[in-house]
């Protein structure tokens, strides 16, 4: 059974802003909305396996910084399939869309100013 792990202070993901971490093994995306929730999402992206939390949050959607495939911080789902550079958005559209998928979504809570995920 999985349990809560402390991944960083809250105030180390700036509201608006998401950052890569490492717990237990497994890559995540924890983005800080503006009301200051945190959401946790895996950390890679399904079309090249960027790191996510190097991407940019707009509201709770959370860009791939490699090609703009974007992803609901909210849930892990795909919002939007590549985007860029032209080139890969028309050898992406070929790709099946089963393939074309979201990432897992964590629980997360905070306790004492600490971010806590469950993986």
């Amino acid at each position: 059974m999985s349990e809560f792990v402390p991944v960083c202070k809250v105030e180390d993901v700036p509201v608006g802003e998401a950052r890569q971490f490492k717990v237990n093994g497994t890559e995540i995306a924890l983005a800080r909305v503006q009301d200051g929730e945190c959401y946790a999402i895996g950390g890679r992206c399904t079309h090249l396996r960027a790191q996510l939390g190097k991407g940019e949050l707009e509201g709770t959607v959370l860009t791939c910084p490699w090609h703009g495939s974007q992803f609901e911080v909210t849930t892990g789902k795909l919002v939007r399939w590549v985007q860029e550079p032209l080139v890969i958005r028309i050898f992406a559209a070929l790709i099946p869309p089963f393939l074309r998928r979201g990432v897992p979504s964590y629980e997360v809570k905070v306790e004492d100013g600490q971010v806590l995920v469950k993986i």
